[in-house]
């Protein structure tokens, strides 16, 4: 089955939640999340103590766009739940939502700290993506990101950014597949002295992420994906 670009988000989570409900009978498992105190719930279960490969085989009995993710540590399978223009919305049955520009993280809600909005210029003050930039593998750029701390206080940071990719292309396995893909680091030099660095993994053709492992900002949020079934 095919996904479209456009999603009735009720009638996809119900649609979602009968499906996890055949999964889990088939797989003789109660789904619950891999970490209760955590802020993050997946949609379904994260991967259980012993359940080795459980979100591969989730994600290949579920016929939906899907994304193995998680942020600081906890999280599983999550399956789209909107998608608008560049943009796609990953949300957990408690409503916490990631969001994705072009495949990159780009902000997060109902977590207990949020990245609140991230956009990236070149030079002349155009915004770009450069995950998605298919002319260069070496980009140089302005980042501006705002967030949220775990106290409800909103803070602001600018950074120049370095995005880097490999020469060759290194084999990655995912939840349903094996690629070769390009690795990318985005190397961040915040105005605050400190400095993050980022990861994607993209195909060497398309440039399409297929996983990342991002850092949203200093001592912030740490997401990690790797794409199941792909929503393009």
């Amino acid at each position: 089955m095919k996904c479209t670009k456009t999603y009735a988000w009720r009638g996809r989570l119900r649609a979602v939640f009968l499906c996890v409900w055949i999964v889990s009978v088939a797989f003789g498992v109660v789904a619950c999340a891999g970490d209760r105190g955590s802020p993050f719930v997946s949609t379904f279960a994260s991967i259980l103590p012993g359940q080795s490969g459980d979100v591969s085989k989730q994600a290949a009995a579920i016929p939906y766009a899907s994304v193995d993710l998680s942020v600081n540590g906890a999280g599983g399978l999550l399956i789209l739940a909107e998608q608008s223009g560049g943009l796609t919305f990953w949300q957990s049955s408690s409503r916490e939502t990631v969001v994705f520009r072009d495949g990159y993280l780009n902000s997060t809600r109902g977590l207990q700290a949020n990245l609140l909005s991230s956009r990236q210029t070149d030079a002349a003050g155009n915004l770009i993506q450069p995950w998605a930039e298919t002319q260069h593998d070496s980009v140089r750029y302005q980042v501006e990101r705002s967030w949220e701390d775990s106290r409800g206080r909103r803070h602001a940071g600018r950074a120049q950014a370095l995005f880097e990719c490999g020469a060759e292309p290194e084999s990655v396995e995912l939840p349903l597949a094996t690629f070769d893909l390009t690795r990318c680091v985005e190397s961040l030099q915040w105005e605050s002295g400190k400095k993050t660095r980022s990861v994607v993994w993209r195909h060497p053709d398309t440039h399409r992420v297929w996983a990342g492992d991002a850092v949203a900002w200093p001592g912030g949020l740490h997401v990690t994906w790797q794409v199941a079934r792909p929503w393009w």
